[in-house]
């Protein structure tokens, strides 16, 4: 039976192994995603036959990504495993091929929520920012440049913490919200910020005036560079479209697309991720199995 025990950073290696094509570009499935989740809400893994089971384990559910790994069998080692802790058993962040397959195993109650589904470009669209349907993000990173001559775009360093720490005291105090979501934003991204070397995050900072501005975080799997955290001040106009330009280009120069994650339903989210003209969705469903 599945024997499960807590994501820590030693981890590390087997999850970067193991996660290391990622062939549907869902960004629950990336090694510096799974890392930075919150200990204390019961994220779990195994490792058997090269495969990987991460679960939300607790008292009376159990809520699986999708196993990675060549096991044929690992569906039903998730139900044997359920049925024996008399466990709920459900499903997050499928792709369409993977909910395919389990509702070819189990009967399931699926459903699909477009808040959760990621944004994929082209890396060479955002890198060069060509043609008339970037035209406005161009001119926002020209004003940029032309509004901050001084600005300087810096890899992550451990040193640069206590300043990313100031900005991000402004940040929040500029978005202020009570909204779930945001707040477990927040408290992934300082989790994120104490470890983002040990996980092995790529991180980009920008500065004006030698203050920080910007920031951002992600890591490259496969053919695809994953945004996972990009943070700016919008009292510094242009900062977010500099940011997202120049952490392109240093990162994404051997990286077919970039993944920008999903909107989780902000309406202004939302037209800025499509404003950047996505070349696909990367749907993610959730299910409920039926024993």
């Amino acid at each position: 039976m599945l024997n499960f025990k807590k994501i820590s950073l030693q981890d590390k290696d087997v999850l970067k192994k193991l996660l290391g094509n990622n062939a549907d570009r869902i960004c629950e499935n990336t090694p510096g995603l799974i890392l930075t989740w919150d200990v204390e809400d019961g994220r779990y893994m195994a490792v058997e036959n090269d495969t990987l089971y991460i679960a939300t384990l607790s008292e009376n559910k159990a809520d699986f990504n999708f196993p990675v790994g060549a096991d044929s069998d690992a569906l039903d080692k998730i139900a044997e495993y359920c049925k024996a802790n008399d466990l709920a058993l459900s499903f997050s962040y499928l792709s369409e091929n993977q909910k395919n397959l389990l509702e070819r195993k189990f009967a399931c109650n699926v459903k699909y929520d477009r808040d959760w589904s990621d944004y994929i470009y082209l890396a060479d669209d955002l890198k060069t920012l060509s043609g008339k349907k970037y035209h406005g993000q161009k001119n926002h990173v020209n004003r940029f440049i032309k509004d901050y001559p001084d600005h300087v775009f810096l890899p992550f360093e451990a040193g640069l913490v206590p300043e990313i720490l100031r900005f991000s005291e402004k940040f929040y105090e500029e978005k202020q919200s009570d909204n779930k979501l945001f707040l477990e934003d927040k408290k992934l991204f300082f989790r994120m910020l104490d470890e983002a070397e040990k996980i092995g995050q790529l991180g980009g900072v920008l500065k004006s005036d030698d203050e920080v501005v910007a920031v951002s975080f992600g890591e490259i799997v496969g053919d695809t560079l994953y945004v996972h955290y990009e943070k700016a001040l919008r009292s510094c106009p242009g900062s977010y479209a500099m940011i997202n330009y120049l952490f392109a280009n240093r990162y994404a120069k051997n990286a077919t697309y970039i993944n920008r994650e999903e909107d989780c339903g902000d309406e202004g989210l939302r037209e800025a991720k499509l404003a950047l003209h996505p070349v696909l969705l990367a749907d993610k469903y959730f299910a409920e199995v039926i024993f």
